[in-house]
């Protein structure tokens, strides 16, 4: 290698060192209070971008931005060039969503089929003499496991005297989707005014929910052939690009200072392609129903009251 070269390494070598020990800094101080500080909009947007993925793919990618960094400094050096290094790590980082371009369907349908299941226990146990309050509680170790930590924190909250109304609104905020807002209006409507027939109403939501995930499968296999085809032309693209890069005859025009601009807004210009073409793969969820709590401390039910707590945006249809 050049001087430059090993000049080079020897700055990045420097860089991934001080983040290291900044990252070991950030470890050893204490962890903040959960509900003091808002969460930021980069941080919900990438927990959303996550959350699109399926779980196998969500859950290690830490080693996957682990290899971008690696494959961003390999290809800096091979090519002495910096956006070489960048396309290749923003490549890398983009693999799980090329290869899932809809993951957030699967997630939705499995997620109303376990509420649709939560609803039916809630009404069994309701019907032979409990509370909604004691059936929740009753259903946090047996909930199916879609949502099994989000009941779980839902009955923690109840067990130890939390506002129901509140709790139940913070349920809803965990998932942020009109259908479970669907469930908690009706937890707020019972919580409200005590009323016969919640079994019925319970075990009617139900069978509604199973029909949304019914309908929303159906529609997720006729957006099959939109998915293969967005995997398959983002796979062959990437495979042309690297053959481009990696022939001299070809690539060497992307070495200059104009190539390298050339080539970061080709690089944007197929990046937009690909997120356009998710957006038509992917189903979104139902739109809420409820206005989401601040995320300040006073969400605890400092300054809120019950009439606060209870008051939805909307109502599309009486609960019955």
């Amino acid at each position: 290698m050049s001087t430059d070269q090993w000049n080079l390494l020897a700055a990045l070598c420097g860089a991934l060192l001080v983040g290291g020990l900044l990252v070991t800094v950030r470890g050893a101080a204490p962890a903040p209070v959960a509900g003091q500080r808002p969460p930021s909009r980069v941080g919900v947007r990438w927990q959303q971008m996550r959350a699109s993925l399926p779980e196998a793919w969500a859950r290690r990618y830490r080693f996957i931005v682990v290899l971008a960094g690696l494959c961003a400094v390999g290809a800096w050096l091979y090519w002495a060039r910096p956006v070489h290094g960048l396309l290749a790590a923003v490549a890398v980082l983009g693999i799980p969503w090329i290869w899932n371009p809809a993951g957030t369907s699967e997630r939705q349908i499995v997620r109303l089929e376990a509420l649709a299941e939560w609803l039916q226990q809630l009404a069994g146990v309701h019907e032979s003499g409990g509370t909604l309050d004691s059936a929740i509680t009753a259903s946090a170790t047996r909930a199916p496991l879609a949502i099994r930590p989000q009941v779980r924190r839902l009955a923690a909250r109840l067990r130890v005297g939390s506002n129901p109304p509140l709790a139940y609104r913070q349920f809803a905020d965990a998932f942020a989707d009109g259908a479970v807002d669907n469930a908690v209006m009706l937890f707020l409507t019972h919580a409200q005014d005590h009323g016969p027939g919640l079994s019925r109403a319970l075990q009617s939501m139900a069978s509604l929910t199973e029909q949304e995930a019914i309908s929303l499968r159906t529609l997720d296999a006729k957006r099959s052939q939109v998915r293969t085809g967005t995997r398959w032309v983002s796979v062959i693209s990437l495979m042309i690009a690297v053959y481009v890069l990696t022939n001299p005859s070809w690539g060497d025009i992307y070495r200059t200072g104009q190539g390298q601009l050339v080539m970061l807004a080709l690089g944007s210009a197929f990046g937009g392609a690909l997120v356009g073409m998710r957006a038509l793969a992917r189903s979104r969820p139902a739109p809420r129903l409820l206005a989401a709590l601040p995320s300040t401390p006073g969400m605890h039910g400092e300054g809120r009251g019950p009439a606060d707590v209870n008051k939805p945006r909307k109502r599309k249809a009486a609960l019955s």
